[in-house]
């Protein structure tokens, strides 16, 4: 767990009577749960000290079990899970327990959202969210628990060929997991066909804005391998993408009506390092790339030149 605040608390036995743990994250969520019911319910029978409630749940129900007292335990355990989805009327019901919460109980809100303030929550707020950069110790101390090390190169290759999607990582994680290797290197996860997902035209572009030159020409060569995309595809795409971008600076961030979410949350994060001289040599470049595929018989060559070119721009170096 990287968030080392709450890590505390659970080294502490969560003594506080209310926690809110939020992240977009539902993996990390459930995560915390299995940490909780380790720490406050270690020495004691489930079934009489532990409940779980969703969206579905009656919520007066979880206000008498967090009234109940425990059984041969010091303290009960409550979990309310997917709070976000928790309609008005419900949250109306438990807000007066978040002013006077029981002390022979922890509740332990779950959500995927961070708390309103209008919900005036009392209790300690823990975000679980990781972001881009805190990854790869991420993936290192997963893999650990699991009694897996991954090397530096393992590491950045399963996020080159899956990406930053933590519930994709972990699939892949589980599945280095029953292999049965304790190391797993780089060359473990080049030789996993699993690995190796389909790449679209938009990853070849985030991989060019960002500057990512060995993942640009890595995602080139299997977008090019067996055919799967010819070299007019990929460079009509590309234009396509960069046009977005360009739209999107031109309108200065607005977002565009057919924008992808996720493209726009992407482009977003460099739109600031781009200026109107970056996009004309783009677009000069992927013109004569145009050309160059159509006349000189070595479409590959000349896509691999553009990146260059492109993986060349000062504005994002």
């Amino acid at each position: 767990m990287l968030n080392k605040s709450l890590q505390k608390e659970l080294d502490n036995c969560l003594p506080d009577p209310l926690y809110f743990l939020w992240s977009e994250e539902n993996c990390f969520l459930e995560e915390a749960i299995s940490q909780c019911v380790d720490t406050v319910l270690a020495s004691g029978p489930l079934d009489f000290n532990y409940d779980v409630f969703d969206a579905s749940s009656d919520p007066q129900q979880s206000i008498d079990a967090a009234c109940t007292l425990p059984v041969m335990v010091r303290r009960r355990l409550v979990v309310l899970k997917d709070f976000h989805q928790f309609s008005a009327s419900a949250v109306g019901v438990i807000r007066p327990y978040f002013s006077d919460p029981s002390e022979t109980t922890c509740m332990v809100i779950c959500s995927q959202k961070a708390p309103k303030v209008s919900l005036k929550f009392s209790g300690k707020v823990f975000s679980l969210n990781i972001k881009e950069g805190e990854v790869p110790l991420w993936l290192k101390q997963t893999a650990a628990v699991r009694g897996v090390t991954l090397t530096g190169e393992a590491v950045e290759l399963l996020i080159e060929c899956v990406g930053y999607n933590i519930g994709l990582l972990l699939m892949e994680l589980e599945k280095l997991t029953l292999s049965g290797s304790r190391t797993v290197t780089g060359r473990d996860i080049m030789a996993s066909t699993s690995m190796m997902r389909k790449y679209t035209s938009f990853d070849l572009v985030d991989t060019l804005i960002a500057g990512q030159k060995t993942r640009a020409f890595r995602i080139l060569k299997t977008m090019l391998s067996g055919n799967a995309f010819d070299a007019p595809v990929i460079l009509g795409t590309l234009n396509w993408h960069f046009k977005q971008f360009y739209t999107l600076w031109l309108h200065k961030g607005k977002r565009p009506l057919k924008m992808r979410e996720r493209t726009y949350r992407t482009l977003m994060k460099y739109l600031p390092c781009f200026n109107e001289e970056d996009f004309f040599n783009i677009f000069k470049s992927m013109h004569e790339a145009d050309v160059g595929i159509k006349t000189t018989g070595r479409p590959a060559i000349v896509l691999e030149m553009l990146l260059i070119r492109l993986l060349q721009k000062g504005a994002w170096n």
